[in-house]
């Protein structure tokens, strides 16, 4: 509760705010127990049907992979398969107005926030997709007076589709904005991060460095307008050639060596015990192959005699 005052401030300052708005606290007393409830507005309009919905927080550690079974199911950020198709304006505000939301996020120390997005999908008929060419003779014999194409191959080499699906209409909004890096949250992170191995990936990080990946991974890469002549930006060391969209059209496969799910560790060398070190190596801590060859065992004949 300590965050309601500054919230609403951010909400009066902010009134395009993605935040979703809170309209109502409640204390419950039942059976004995307190419960407390929070009413938050609904990031999707009622009157609109949403095909497809994806949680994204910028991070890819369990957030991928995911089949979609029926529509109620979320998808998450290694789903994405593209940018949003936004008017380039409208991406720019929109990206201006997460990056203050991101600021104030990072400034009362929560995290686990993340971007909900509601895609409602529409189709779109081709005109004169159906229509079929006077000339073309489907079915007729050879020396029938048959099209010199065969009928696969009729429209410009192929066969025209008859529409096109897409994306129609975007509802988003930030969600789960009251979890604080606590004590907890802390040693969960570290953990994650350095006794499981996990490494950068997990959801789990402290508020700065959480806001930062979420601007990076989710504002930059899927909504804001990309620059033209840009240069494709770096994802953790890896470079797609010639794409601006980083990891996010990459396969995912691609996808998660690009951002480190598939890395592995290079064993240490060990000396062999048997082999002579160089000098020095026992201070420097580094081994390698001497100049001469070791002596070895004289060749025994096969089979061995007795």
């Amino acid at each position: 509760m300590r965050i309601l005052p500054r919230y609403h401030t951010h909400a009066k300052r902010h009134p395009h705010s993605l935040i979703n708005r809170i309209v109502g606290a409640h204390e419950l007393s039942l059976y004995g127990q307190r419960v407390r409830v929070m009413v938050v507005e609904s990031c999707f309009q009622a009157s609109r049907e949403v095909h497809e919905r994806y949680d994204l927080k910028g991070s890819w550690v369990g957030r991928g992979g995911k089949m979609l079974k029926s529509r109620g199911d979320v998808l998450k950020d290694l789903d994405v398969r593209s940018r949003f198709l936004l008017a380039e304006e409208d991406a720019r505000r929109i990206s201006r107005h997460l990056r203050e939301d991101a600021a104030f996020l990072k400034a009362n120390n929560l995290i686990d926030y993340s971007l909900l997005v509601g895609v409602t999908k529409t189709r779109y008929e081709i005109e004169g997709a159906a229509q079929r060419r006077d000339t073309a003779v489907v079915g007729s014999g050879p020396g029938d007076g048959a099209a010199s194409a065969p009928f696969h191959r009729l429209d410009s080499g192929g066969l025209a589709a008859a529409y096109v699906e897409g994306a129609e209409l975007y509802s988003m909004g930030i969600i789960d904005i009251l979890q604080d890096f606590n004590l907890r949250k802390r040693a969960e992170y570290l953990i994650k991060r350095f006794v499981c191995c996990q490494g950068k990936g997990v959801s789990v990080h402290p508020a700065g460095e959480y806001g930062d990946r979420f601007v990076r991974n989710v504002v930059e890469a899927l909504i804001e307008p990309v620059r033209l002549g840009a240069e494709p930006r770096v994802i953790r060391g890896y470079t797609p050639a010639g794409s601006p969209l980083g990891m996010f059209d990459l396969k995912q496969s691609e996808r998660r060596v690009a951002l480190g799910r598939n890395r592995t560790r290079a064993a240490p060398v060990v000396p062999h015990p048997q082999l002579p070190q160089p000098f020095g190596a026992e201070r420097s801590g580094v081994w390698a192959p001497p100049r001469t060859s070791p002596r070895l065992p004289a060749a025994q004949p096969w089979p061995p005699t007795a």
